[in-house]
C-alpha cells in the first residue's frame, strides 16, 4: 500500500519525469558526439567502435552449469538423515498451515490489503493449499527414501530427463553482423550525419522540457 502511494505521489512522478528528460538529453549529447566523430574522423571512430565491441559467448560462460552431476550416491549415503528432514519438516509445516494459519495476518504482512478482500483471501488460501500439497509430497518422499529407496530411485529414473540448453540453443550464440553495421562501416560520414540530426532533435526537444521539470 505504501509503495502504491509513493508511486502515485506528485513527487515521484516529478522525479520520474526528471530522470526521463535527463536520460534522453544525455543520450542526445552522446549520439551527437558519435555522429560528429563519424563525420570528422571516420577511421578512428570505427576503430574505437571495433575495440568496444566485444563478443561474449553465452555458451562458454554457462558451460559449467550444463555439466551433469549425479547426486544419487550422496543421497543414498545420507538417506536416513534426509528422510528425517523431509518428514519432520513436512509435519512441522503442515501443523502450522492447518492449525496456526491466519489469512488476515498473511495479507497484512505481504501488503496484499490493496486488493479486494475476496481476491486477497483467494490468493492467500490458494498459496496455503499449494504448500500443504507440497509438504504432503515431501513427507511421502521422505518415507520412500527411508523405507523404499529402490522404488524412489525407479520413480526418479522414470521422471528424470537431462536437457542441455547449450544443445537446444546451438547456433543462437553465433555472432551476426547486421546490415546496418555493414552500411555504417561502408558509409560512415552519411551515417554520422543522420545520427547527428537525430541527436539534435533529441537535444532540442528534451532541452526545452528541462526547465519545465526542474
Amino acid at each position: 500500500m505504501e509503495l502504491l502511494s509513493l508511486i502515485e505521489s506528485d513527487e515521484f512522478r516529478l522525479w520520474g519525469a526528471q530522470v526521463i528528460v535527463l536520460f534522453f538529453l544525455l543520450g542526445g549529447v552522446t549520439l551527437l558526439a558519435v555522429g560528429m566523430g563519424l563525420i570528422v574522423n571516420s577511421d578512428k571512430s570505427l576503430q574505437m567502435f571495433s575495440k568496444m565491441n566485444r563478443w561474449v559467448s553465452f555458451r562458454r560462460a554457462t558451460k559449467p552449469l550444463e555439466v551433469m552431476r549425479d547426486t544419487r550416491q550422496a543421497v543414498q549415503d545420507y538417506r536416513y538423515w534426509l528422510a528425517a528432514i523431509f518428514v519432520f519438516g513436512g509435519v512441522f509445516a503442515l501443523y502450522g498451515l492447518l492449525t496456526q494459519f491466519e489469512a488476515a495476518s498473511i495479507i497484512y504482512v505481504l501488503g496484499l490489503d490493496f486488493l479486494k478482500t475476496d481476491a486477497a483471501l483467494w490468493l492467500v488460501d490458494s498459496a496455503r493449499w499449494v504448500l500443504i500439497v507440497g509438504n504432503l509430497l515431501g513427507i511421502v518422499v521422505g518415507i520412500m527414501l527411508a523405507f523404499f529407496p529402490a522404488a524412489l530411485v525407479a520413480l526418479e529414473a522414470s521422471g528424470s530427463r537431462w536437457t542441455s540448453h547449450r544443445k537446444a540453443g546451438h547456433g543462437a550464440d553465433t555472432m551476426r553482423v547486421t546490415t546496418l553495421d555493414t552500411w555504417v562501416a561502408a558509409q560512415p560520414r552519411v551515417a554520422g550525419g543522420i545520427i547527428a540530426v537525430f541527436a539534435l532533435v533529441l537535444i532540442v526537444t528534451f532541452g526545452l522540457m528541462l526547465p519545465k521539470v526542474w
